[in-house]
């Protein structure tokens, strides 16, 4: 008789939990689909760009492929070309491509479907670009513009001291100086260490716009800039149209690193910029002891009547040093 009541109960208690429930239909919550445009056009590269759909983020969906895509290419203002469009597979690292899904290994890889497109006109320096990307599952067309940058002009890339030896633990500490010769107009600059050196550390107050708070030191004023592999960007806030020579160090060992240490320096538009400025933003905020504290940031994007970032970057400027040395 225990039994039973123990049941009973045990049934009356789980009808009574299940009768608070409330459920919400997953399809009234889903926002609908956007159309996604995305591209990093480079000087001397014909221009390209990447094309999908959004989806909702418990969907965990891998083909973001759209129909009917047309995508037009107008430089200065005057049509040049529409864009050849082809269904492609993209790895999670956005580096291998393919059109073969089977073809490709999915063990701890995640495939994703989407639309790329690609042009045959080569861009030049000042190219003003404009493109329309149209789709029959939508019906506004996605409009995104940007500015081809030129080259920056690099004065000079020296070195201004070097300290400890590279035969021990902590290895020495190399010095450097780039100075660059700066147009009236705002500028943007992405300086990229080569050939095996992940990035270098620097204090000068023009990565201050770009630093995030990403550490428990930064709160106490130690704030300096730790190189992010190939996006090092910062602008031309202290340049004023001048001569500017922007401090930078790296460390150095005597074993592991290639000789001599080469970087490059381009310019890019203000949408990149802006977009890496966020995307970094975004990734410090979301992780660590601070990202308990902080909103969620929202990721630049520059596409009219949709998603996404359509951005642009100079031909590079290449500059060596021997590091045994210190000389040019």
């Amino acid at each position: 008789m225990k039994n039973l009541l123990k049941t009973l109960s045990i049934i009356a208690l789980l009808t009574f939990i299940s009768s608070c429930e409330k459920i919400i239909p997953y399809d009234d919550i889903a926002p609908e689909p956007l159309l996604v445009v995305n591209g990093f056009q480079h000087v001397g590269q014909p221009a390209y760009l990447c094309v999908e759909k959004s989806s909702f983020y418990i969907n965990n969906e891998t083909d973001f492929r759209v129909k009917d895509v047309h995508a037009d290419l107008y430089v200065n203002g005057v049509f040049k070309e529409t864009l050849q469009v082809r269904d492609s597979l993209i790895m999670e690292t956005y580096i291998i491509w393919s059109e073969d899904p089977d073809s490709m290994p999915t063990e701890e890889r995640l495939r994703c479907a989407f639309n790329y497109c690609e042009g045959t006109y080569i861009l030049q320096e000042g190219d003003q670009l404009r493109f329309e990307v149209r789709s029959s599952e939508f019906e506004e067309t996605a409009i995104a513009e940007t500015t081809m940058p030129f080259a920056p002009n690099v004065i000079s890339f020296d070195t201004l001291r070097i300290e400890g030896d590279p035969n021990d633990y902590d290895g020495k500490v190399i010095y450097f100086s780039l100075k660059i010769d700066d147009p009236a107009e705002k500028d943007y600059y992405n300086i990229c260490p080569l050939e095996g050196l992940d990035g270098f550390v620097s204090n000068d107050p023009v990565f201050s716009d770009f630093l995030n708070i990403s550490g428990v030191d930064d709160l106490f004023g130690e704030n300096e800039y730790y190189g992010r592999g190939a996006y090092n960007l910062f602008d031309d806030s202290y340049f004023n149209g001048t001569q500017y020579s922007v401090g930078l160090k790296i460390h150095y060992y005597a074993f592991g690193y290639p000789e001599p240490f080469t970087a490059e320096v381009s310019r890019v538009d203000y949408g990149f910029y802006q977009y890496r400025k966020s995307l970094n933003l975004h990734q410090t905020n979301d992780e660590g002891l601070l990202g308990l504290f902080t909103e969620p940031t929202q990721v630049y994007s520059n596409v009219k009547n949709g998603v996404g970032v359509v951005c642009s970057q100079s031909l590079p400027v290449t500059f060596s040093i021997d590091l045994g040395d210190g000389e040019r």
